[in-house]
């Protein structure tokens, strides 16, 4: 766990550190490929974790937000919260 928090400071201080145009710019390139996934059927949004609902909520964000991270962290979230039931456990 002290890894991947160390990692994750180490990624952050690499965003900060950019111009404001360039997190603009990867933004808006994220929200591009958030909107491809509006293709998927509900079968491949719900394997990926995420539903329509998201993929609307994601296109909504400020551009200063990146939408793919946001939509990452919101279905960890959910995951977190209601465990999937997966076929073969709990079955005794």
């Amino acid at each position: 766990m002290r890894d991947y928090a160390l990692n994750r400071a180490i990624f952050e201080d690499r965003i900060g550190n950019r111009s404001l145009f360039c997190r603009l710019l990867h933004n808006w390139k994220s929200r591009r490929e958030v909107r491809r996934l509006s293709v998927f059927d509900d079968f491949m949004l719900a394997d990926i974790g995420v539903n329509r609902a998201d993929l609307d909520w994601a296109a909504r964000l400020p551009l200063t937000t990146d939408p793919a991270r946001a939509l990452e962290d919101r279905a960890v979230l959910r995951e977190r919260r209601q465990p999937r039931n997966r076929p073969g456990w709990g079955a005794y």
